[in-house]
């Protein structure tokens, strides 16, 4: 297999998963509504919605080639019918850190939210999840599925 040539990649955005956390509830004002705190510590609590939420880094810029698949025929690729995935994302071995719980832009802009101070990936405007990682000797594809907006 030929190695990705420079000419033939596009600029797309990779975000990884850090992780979840409680969604707290909040008063009128936006903030966070104090359960209680503790006295011995001064640990405040706050009240929690029983949801969760799941944060991605801040979007990294990189450069893929990608290539659109999929079809209505039940022709299996990578252990995966091609009518369960959007794209095929190819890189050199190594060059990018992504996983199967890895987010891609491709056809828009990344945009970001903030949580407790930090800068977070806002995983509603993703283009795609990663949906399987292919390795080879030298390159990794990448199984992409349409995140729906």
């Amino acid at each position: 297999m030929m190695r990705c040539l420079k000419k033939n990649k596009q600029k797309m955005y990779y975000s990884l998963l850090v992780g979840t956390v409680p969604i707290y509830a909040l008063d009128a004002q936006g903030n966070k509504i104090v359960d209680y705190t503790d006295p011995i510590t001064g640990t405040v609590f706050y009240r929690e919605t029983g949801s969760k939420q799941t944060l991605y880094t801040e979007p990294v810029r990189f450069y893929g080639n990608i290539a659109m698949s999929g079809s209505d025929v039940d022709r299996k690729e990578f252990g995966i019918s091609e009518a369960k995935y959007e794209a095929v994302l190819v890189m050199n071995k190594g060059e990018i850190p992504i996983s199967e719980t890895s987010l891609i832009w491709f056809q828009t802009e990344p945009q970001t939210k903030i949580v407790d101070g930090t800068t977070y990936a806002d995983d509603s405007t993703a283009d795609y999840r990663v949906l399987k990682v292919s390795p080879s000797l030298n390159v990794d594809r990448y199984i992409l599925d349409k995140v729906v907006k």
